[in-house]
C-alpha cells in the first residue's frame, strides 16, 4: 500500500443500550485523490461488513465538538476527557452508535492532513467533468 494512503484499524464498541455492546471491527482509509473523504468499513463479529464514506472534516471536529448531522455525527464523550469520540451513524435501515478511541483517531487524522491539507483539497477536483455530469453531457465543454 503507498505510503501516501494511510489505514487504521480499530476495534471498536457498537453501543446496543445503556450497558451492552457489541465488538467490531474498524478499518479507516484515506486517499489522496478524493481527501475530503474518509472510507470506514465496520466489520461486525459476526456479521456482514458495511462501508460509510464519511467527512474527513466532520471526524476531526468530532474529537473537540459536536460536528454533523443527519444520517452521520460525531462528538466526544462526555466525561472522557478525550478519550473517546462517538460516533452515530444512521440509514433508512439501521443504525449505530460506535465508541471510537479518540487519540488514536486524532493521530491518524493528522497524518491525512500532513498528506493532504485542509486548504488543498479542492486542488485535484475536476469541477468541469463534475458540471458535466450533473448536466447529463457526455463529453467536456468546448471553449469558443
Amino acid at each position: 500500500m503507498p505510503e501516501d494512503e494511510p489505514v487504521l484499524t480499530l476495534a471498536l464498541k457498537r453501543l446496543l443500550d445503556g450497558h451492552a455492546w457489541q465488538p467490531l471491527l474498524a478499518e479507516f482509509r484515506f486517499a489522496p485523490d478524493t481527501p475530503a473523504i474518509v472510507t470506514v468499513t465496520l466489520e461486525p463479529t459476526p456479521g456482514q461488513g458495511v462501508t460509510w464514506r464519511i467527512s474527513r472534516e466532520l471526524l476531526y471536529q468530532g474529537l473537540f465538538e459536536e460536528s454533523g448531522e443527519g444520517f452521520v455525527q460525531a462528538w466526544p464523550a462526555p466525561g472522557r476527557a478525550g478519550g473517546t469520540v462517538l460516533l452515530q451513524l444512521e440509514s433508512a435501515e439501521s443504525s449505530a452508535l460506535l465508541e471510537l478511541p479518540a487519540p488514536r483517531l486524532a493521530e491518524w487524522l493528522e497524518r491525512t492532513y500532513e498528506i493532504v491539507p485542509v486548504e488543498a483539497e479542492a486542488d485535484g477536483l475536476d469541477w468541469d467533468g463534475f458540471i458535466s455530469e450533473l448536466l447529463g453531457e457526455t463529453g467536456r465543454p468546448t471553449g469558443g
